[in-house]
């Protein structure tokens, strides 16, 4: 693999009692000059940092420093020393005023969707940036002795070395699909759901099934990268190094966004087939389904309630509109508003609000606590990254996450597919189980084009489902 410029990485610095402790750590933000294209999901290779949304693309290689939160997600004390560490790392930005809006220090983090689980960002050695208009700057971290004094034009050059880096082998791929549950066994357990339901143990609950994917040889995720930002084009892409693996995905939905006093979510619950089939059993009118406009009106009224506090104003449309993927229609309110500034001074970072929000009714259920014990109880094991937070943060506190679904855990020859669905009162199996399967089949696409997919068990001594 051709070297890019990774500074020596330095100690890992732990949020609790770290703050301002990174003097060893600086760096230094360049425009790119003109030159050969740099194709950024070959870019990152088999082990980058992607984020790429609204036309910018984000690129992280290597490992400057790991900033810990070891109370989780949950903790928004922890994430405030981390934020106050990220701001403590000097910078000597060279961009031109006005070039672009991001600050040129960022970390980056998949959160696990257990909110108490420690977990940590990433500020990575490298990081690469092309902006919505084409233009590209690079931020370089470093260790001891400070960032190295990197030519731009020496510095594209071995970026685009990188890119050109051979990719997986084009040899056979065979993928075997084994369920973690039957197509009954999933039934039973929203039956179950719904039966908790009407005894009023929760109001709504989100079950997940998990699928087990096996390759012959690795995926090449830089080109599933690349097919899925031709088939969703208006979802956050995604791919970030975990202890399970490399969580990659296409998110649609928005958990939260701060600029400055600014902030946005964009919910979605409610869901139904893009294109709607004579024998489609999903509701053909999504707007006017009643459970599925109940199953979004608990999401709204759970983010309303949780901003509220903290909003000087806080603007929550009446009705949801639909948002439209290539294969999916979801019910979405964009909800926006401004941060209340502190007795103490300031707003609430972007991890703080997380902390307020995850995990909400949309991948969680109602009442939370209630809603994650019967999970824990009806589900195949614990959910990993799977609709935990993906994004950044800045030493501002200003960041972007979105809610880790339509995505996959690649681990060597290894993928791990997950879909959720909301249950209420009156949810029926079969529908539920149709509509894991119209998401399983959105992500597959990505990685397997032109494979079908289904989740029919198969018996012992099966082969390769397909081929």
């Amino acid at each position: 693999m051709t070297p890019v410029p990774a500074p020596a990485t330095s100690d890992t610095r732990r949020a609790a009692g770290s703050v301002g402790r990174l003097p060893t750590v600086t760096a230094r933000r360049v425009a790119l000059p003109p030159g050969p294209a740099i194709d950024p999901w070959s870019l990152a290779g088999d082990d980058g940092i992607v984020l790429a949304d609204g036309g910018r693309v984000l690129i992280g290689l290597g490992r400057a420093v790991r900033l810990e939160l070891p109370g989780g997600s949950a903790d928004p004390v922890g994430a405030a020393r981390a934020v106050a560490d990220l701001a403590g790392i000097p910078c000597d930005d060279r961009l031109p005023h006005g070039s672009s809006d991001l600050r040129p220090v960022l970390a980056f983090g998949a959160l696990p969707f257990d909110r108490h689980r420690a977990t940590g960002l990433t500020v990575p050695a490298v990081l690469y940036c092309r902006e919505a208009d084409g233009s590209e700057w690079a931020t370089v971290a470093a260790g001891p002795g400070g960032a190295p004094d990197e030519d731009p034009g020496l510095l594209r050059e071995r970026l685009v070395a990188r890119a050109r880096t051979a990719r997986p082998g084009d040899g056979p791929i065979s993928w075997r699909i084994r369920p973690r549950t039957t197509d009954g066994e999933f039934e039973d357990r929203v039956a179950q759901a719904v039966a908790a339901i009407d005894r009023h143990e929760v109001t709504k609950v989100v079950l997940a099934r998990r699928v087990d994917v096996t390759t012959g040889r690795a995926p090449d995720v830089p080109a599933v990268l690349e097919r899925w930002a031709a088939l969703e084009p208006s979802c956050t892409l995604f791919a970030l190094p975990t202890p399970d693996g490399r969580f990659v995905g296409a998110s649609p939905e928005l958990l939260i966004e701060r600029r400055g006093h600014r902030f946005r979510s964009v919910p979605l619950a409610g869901t139904t087939d893009r294109v709607h089939p004579a024998d489609s059993t999903l509701p053909t009118a999504l707007l006017d389904s009643a459970k599925d406009t109940e199953e979004h009106r608990l999401v709204v009224d759970a983010i309303r309630d949780a901003l509220a506090p903290w909003s000087e104003d806080l603007d929550v449309p009446a009705h949801p509109e639909l948002v439209h993927l290539h294969n999916i229609t979801h019910l979405g309110t964009a909800i926006g508003g401004t941060l209340r500034t502190r007795p103490e001074g300031g707003v609430p970072d972007a991890l703080h609000l997380v902390s307020l929000l995850h995990p909400t009714p949309a991948v969680g259920g109602v009442p939370r606590q209630a809603a994650l014990e019967l999970i824990d109880r009806l589900e195949d094991g614990a959910r990993g990254h799977y609709a935990g937070p993906v994004g950044w943060i800045d030493g501002a506190g200003d960041g972007r996450f979105v809610v880790g679904i339509r995505a996959m855990t690649v681990d060597a020859g290894s993928v791990a597919l997950t879909a959720g669905v909301g249950i209420v009162s009156g949810s029926r199996p079969e529908v539920e189980l149709r509509e894991t399967g119209l998401k399983f089949a959105a992500v597959f696409e990505a990685l397997a084009p032109g494979v079908p997919f289904h989740t029919t068990t198969p018996g012992p001594g099966d082969g390769p489902v397909s081929d």
